[in-house]
């Protein structure tokens, strides 16, 4: 199945609403954090252009207009939920690091670098589930 390439300028909507599938998107409260993470990634084979990340400025930016204009058929599956904790948190100062994942295997490589990374949250976006990893 052939998904496009993520980038801060292109992240994927589904019905107004930010919805990345065949991805783990990790919150962190801190930026360093973030960096620990995405290291310990790249050093297992997580390609650079996989893992696309967001200051807390820019979720904020990419997220508030899409709220208010988000249809009621994106609250199935919990896309607009997850949205919304997310821009809350971004208002806080969280940013968020989206990677693509290839397989189970590389799905639980990134859950437990999230988690040992002290990550708020990590949610792997399927084709209709969202599926809390930690």
């Amino acid at each position: 199945m052939f998904e496009p390439t993520i980038t801060k300028d292109n992240l994927p909507l589904s019905f107004g609403s930010f919805k990345p599938t065949g991805h783990v998107v990790i919150v962190f409260p801190e930026e360093s954090a973030a960096d620990t993470v995405a290291q310990s990634l790249q050093s297992q084979g997580v390609a650079d252009g996989d893992i696309v990340r967001l200051s807390p400025e820019e979720v904020v930016a990419q997220f508030k207009p899409l709220l208010p204009d988000a249809s009621g058929a994106s609250g199935f599956g919990s896309e607009i939920q997850s949205m919304r904790q997310m821009y809350l948190l971004a208002l806080e100062g969280h940013g968020l690091m989206i990677v693509r994942v290839r397989n189970d295997e590389m799905q639980n490589r990134v859950a437990e670098a999230a988690r040992s990374g002290k990550a708020t949250l990590a949610k792997k976006y399927g084709m209709l589930t969202i599926e809390e990893l930690i």
